[in-house]
């Protein structure tokens, strides 16, 4: 039921009404995201599942948020008037709770998950990726997932149990895994300098156009340390929902403007090993 996952940066800037004149400056992002976005409405999706790093962090597993309706807008950064919503399949994530009961690595369900402002439980690193797939047109029911500071092996592992629950589902779903990659790539960049945030960015697209998921698993750690990056959690969950399958890559576009790295990318599964 798994037809495609999407890799997807998700700057604030890259949202024309916030961007402006910067926008020019991430062009490649942009025209990269719009073709990823539809590549997805091609594909026909009844559900989506986003995958972010910037929700809420919890010890016992993953966060899923258990709302009927999930909300965001843009307030944060001046533009509460950019919002939207999305369904949530309360169906899936039954079925997510149920396959991970025997399970070490379960998901946190967030009922009433509200932060601090309007009422809103999505945040930037689900809206901006989401605010492209409505832009093309897909506006389907999901699910929302935060990422953990679990054991990366962990976290492959809770995205297996997710296909697992996809596949019962029995509904096309896609994925979108947001994340940037170094905050640090230039002198001014976000999080400072690091001469590593580039060979991290290097490595990190080499991987996952080479289809190297092993690599990924067992980063060097201070590489990652050093880079200041955000999208490995999410883009090592849904790596997991691919296990046992062959896939195949497609690096769409990566750039670093604004000293950070943004990579699109899509993952195609293909038959499972054990079918």
């Amino acid at each position: 039921m798994l037809s495609i996952i999407g890799i997807a940066p998700h700057p604030p800037i890259i949202i024309p009404e916030i961007g402006r004149g910067e926008l020019k400056k991430a062009q490649k992002t942009v025209e990269g995201l719009k073709g990823l976005c539809d590549d997805i409405k091609h594909k026909d999706p009844q559900l989506i599942v986003v995958i972010s790093p910037h929700g809420k962090i919890l010890p016992e597993g993953p966060a899923v948020l258990a709302d009927q309706k999930l909300r965001g807008n843009f307030g944060q950064f001046g533009f509460p008037g950019i919002q939207l919503e999305m369904e949530n399949d309360q169906q899936l994530i039954e079925l997510l709770v149920e396959e991970a009961s025997d399970e070490a690595v379960k998901p946190a369900l967030l009922g009433n998950s509200r932060q601090e402002m309007g009422g809103n439980n999505l945040d930037h690193g689900a809206l901006v990726p989401l605010h492209y797939l409505q832009k093309a047109g897909v506006n389907t029911p999901g699910i929302y997932i935060g990422v953990g500071f679990q054991s990366y092996d962990l976290l492959y592992r809770f995205g297996s149990i997710v296909r697992r629950a996809i596949d019962k589902r029995g509904l096309k779903t896609a994925v979108i895994a947001s994340g940037d990659l170094s905050h640090r790539l230039t002198p001014g960049a976000p999080a400072g300098y690091n001469i590593r945030g580039a060979e991290f960015d290097r490595q990190l697209v080499e991987f996952i156009g080479d289809g190297r998921t092993k690599d990924i698993l067992n980063f060097d750690q201070q590489l990652v340390e050093e880079a200041g990056e955000c999208g490995l959690r999410s883009i090592i969950i849904a790596l997991g929902m691919l296990d046992g399958s062959n896939f195949k890559p497609d690096i769409i576009s990566y750039e670093g403007p604004f000293g950070v790295g943004y990579m699109v990318a899509a993952l195609y599964p293909e038959k499972r090993l054990n079918q």
